[in-house]
C-alpha cells in the first residue's frame, strides 16, 4: 500500500497536470483499497492536498472563467459562452453560462414570453404610468431629476402621473430599507421589490418578473398611457405589458445607451453586444405608439433607425420656471472652498466620467496659469473619472486652483452652479456626445451663466444662434483656454451671454411648457 507521501505526490501531480480535474484528483487520492487505513494514509494526504486544492480551484477559475469575462466585457457575448462550454461539468461554470445567455436573451428578439390578456376596467383619465430604471431619493442623477421634474410638472398641469422603477431596484443595489410605495412631493413612486423565492441573477429573468408585476400594477391603477424611458429594459417590459393590457406606450429616448457603453472603449463599436443592443432599441422605437426625445440631433438618429419623423416628438432637457428668477447663494459656496470674490471660476456640476472632457478643462487651466491669466476650477460631482482627474491635478501642479469636492446634494449643486462664473461643457468628440444633450448647461443658462461648449451637434443645438454660448473645438485645451481667457477679461460680454442663455431657456426649455407637450402626445394616443 502506498504511503501518505506517495499518495500526496499523486494528488499534487494530477492537480498540476489538469486544473479542471482537481475535484476528481482529490477523490482519486482515496481509492477503496486505501479507505480501510484512512487514518494512516487518506487524512494525511488530504491535509497535504488541501492547500493545493484551494489554489488550483482559484487557478481553474482564473483560466476559462477569466477569458470568458474578458470576452463578455468586450461585447463578444457568444465567445464568452463558447469558451466555457467545454467545462460545463462544473456547476459554477454552468451558472456563469446561464448568466451570459440570459444577458444575451434580454437584448435579443422576444425576451419576455407572451401571456394572456388581462381584463381591464375603465381607465383613469389623465393617469400616466412612467416606467424608469431608477429614481429619487436613492439615485441622484440627471436621469432621475428629469423624471421627477417631468412628473411634478405634469401634476401641476392636471395630469395624474405615477412612477414605477425597474424590478428589484433599489433593494438589489443594497437599499434593503426601501419600501414598495413612497410619495415624493405628492408623486406616487411604486417599486417592484423581491418578495422571497429565487432571485433572477440575469437581466432576462428580471424582465420577466418585471412584466408580471407591472401588469398587475396596471390592472390596479388603470392608466391611460405607459411612458417608458430608455433603456431597452424598460421598453421591453412596456411592450409586454401593452400586449397584456392594451395600454398605449410612449418610449422616451433620453440617450443611446449602447453608444455610451461603446464610448468607454472604441474597440466595442460593432461588437455583438453593441449591434444587438442597437437593434433592440430600434425595435422598441418602431413598436412604440409614440417616441419622445431630447433634441433634433437625437430625432435624426431615431429616423435613421426606421422611425418616421412625424411619430417623434421633442421634449428637451428643461428647468423649473422658478429657476429663471431664483437666486442661489453662490458666494457662501465660494467662501466654503476659499474662493475669493474677485476670482474668476470656471467649471461644471456633472457626473465625472471620461466623455465629459474634464481632462481637457484641466489642461486648459494649466495653460491659462502659465500665460498669467489664472482662473479657479470647480468640478462638482463624482464618478469613475474623478480619481484620474485628481492625479492630473497633482501632475499639473493645479492643487492651488482646482477644487473637486465630490458629490453634493441638489440644493448645494445649484449653489455650486451659482458660484461658477463661466460654465464649461468640454465633452469629447464621441458619437454619444454628438447625439445626446446634457441637462446641466441648461440649468447654468437659466441662472444667467455664460457657457462654453464643445462644438458638437447636440451641444450647439442648446445655445441656438443668438449668442447664448461659445463653441470650441472638442478635445483642444488651447481653444478652450482662449475662449475662457476672452470671457475672463470681459464681464460685459459674460453678462450679455448670460442674458441670451436665460432667454433661450425661457422660450423653449421650461417644464411647464413641456407638460403641455406631453399632454398633447397622450391625448393623441387615447
Amino acid at each position: 500500500m502506498k504511503n501518505p507521501v506517495v499518495v500526496s505526490r499523486i494528488v499534487a501531480s494530477k492537480v498540476k497536470s489538469d486544473p479542471m480535474r482537481v475535484a476528481q484528483a482529490a477523490a482519486d487520492a482515496m481509492p477503496p483499497a486505501v479507505r480501510p487505513i484512512i487514518g494512516k494514509v487518506a487524512w494525511p494526504a488530504a491535509r497535504y492536498a488541501k492547500v493545493k486544492v484551494r489554489k488550483i480551484v482559484r487557478r481553474m477559475a482564473d483560466g476559462p472563467m477569466e477569458a470568458a469575462k474578458i470576452y463578455f466585457d468586450a461585447g463578444r457575448m457568444s465567445d464568452a459562452v463558447k469558451v466555457l462550454r467545454p467545462h460545463m461539468r462544473w456547476p459554477f461554470v454552468r451558472r456563469r453560462i446561464a448568466f451570459y445567455q440570459g444577458e444575451m436573451a434580454a437584448i435579443g428578439p422576444n425576451p419576455i414570453p407572451p401571456k394572456p390578456q388581462v381584463i381591464m376596467g375603465t381607465r383613469h383619465e389623465g393617469r400616466i404610468l412612467h416606467m424608469v430604471t431608477n429614481a429619487l431619493p436613492y439615485t441622484q442623477a440627471g436621469y432621475t431629476v428629469r423624471t421627477h421634474r417631468i412628473v411634478t410638472a405634469q401634476r401641476k398641469a392636471g395630469l395624474d402621473p405615477h412612477v414605477v422603477t425597474s424590478w428589484g431596484w433599489p433593494m438589489l443595489q443594497g437599499h434593503t430599507d426601501a419600501t414598495s410605495y413612497e410619495e415624493i412631493d405628492d408623486i406616487p413612486y411604486h417599486r417592484q421589490l423581491p418578495s422571497g423565492g429565487d432571485l433572477p441573477f440575469e437581466t432576462r429573468g428580471r424582465l420577466i418578473r418585471g412584466a408580471a408585476q407591472v401588469t398587475e400594477l396596471v390592472r390596479r391603477l388603470r392608466p391611460q398611457v405607459l411612458h417608458a424611458a430608455t433603456d431597452h429594459r424598460n421598453g421591453s417590459v412596456a411592450l409586454a405589458v401593452r400586449e397584456r393590457t392594451s395600454t398605449p406606450v410612449v418610449y422616451e429616448v433620453r440617450g443611446f445607451l449602447e453608444e455610451t457603453w461603446a464610448s468607454r472603449d472604441p474597440k466595442r463599436v460593432g461588437t455583438e453586444r453593441h449591434i444587438m443592443q442597437r437593434e433592440r432599441e430600434a425595435f422598441i422605437m418602431n413598436e412604440a405608439d409614440a417616441v419622445v426625445t431630447l433634441a433634433e440631433t437625437m430625432a435624426a438618429e431615431i429616423v435613421e433607425r426606421g422611425v418616421p419623423r412625424e411619430r417623434i416628438h421633442l421634449a428637451p432637457n428643461a428647468v423649473d420656471d422658478s429657476l429663471l428668477t431664483a437666486e442661489y447663494d453662490g458666494a457662501s459656496f465660494r467662501r466654503q472652498y476659499g474662493i475669493g470674490d474677485n476670482e474668476i471660476v470656471i467649471g461644471s456640476v456633472s457626473s465625472i466620467v471620461a466623455y465629459e472632457g474634464f481632462a481637457t478643462l484641466l489642461d486648459a487651466a494649466a495653460l491659462l496659469r502659465d500665460a498669467g491669466t489664472p482662473v479657479r476650477v470647480l468640478l462638482v460631482g463624482d464618478g469613475v473619472e474623478r480619481p484620474n482627474l485628481l492625479q492630473q491635478v497633482e501632475r499639473l501642479r493645479l492643487r492651488d486652483i482646482a477644487i473637486l469636492p465630490g458629490r453634493v446634494g441638489p440644493d448645494e449643486a445649484l449653489q455650486a452652479q451659482a458660484a461658477i462664473d463661466i460654465f464649461t461643457c468640454p465633452r469629447e468628440d464621441l458619437r454619444v456626445c454628438r447625439l445626446v444633450t446634457p441637462l446641466k448647461p441648461v440649468e447654468a443658462m437659466a441662472l444667467g451663466k455664460p457657457v462654453v461648449l464643445s462644438d458638437l451637434p447636440a451641444l450647439s443645438e442648446l445655445v441656438g444662434g443668438d449668442g447664448a454660448g461659445m463653441l470650441v473645438k472638442a478635445g483642444n485645451p488651447r481653444a478652450l483656454a482662449d475662449a475662457v481667457a476672452a470671457l475672463r477679461d470681459d464681464p460685459e460680454r459674460r453678462r450679455e451671454m448670460g442674458e441670451a442663455g436665460k432667454a433661450e431657456v425661457a422660450a423653449k426649455r421650461t417644464w411647464s411648457s413641456l407638460a403641455r407637450t406631453y399632454r398633447a402626445i397622450y391625448q393623441s394616443l387615447t
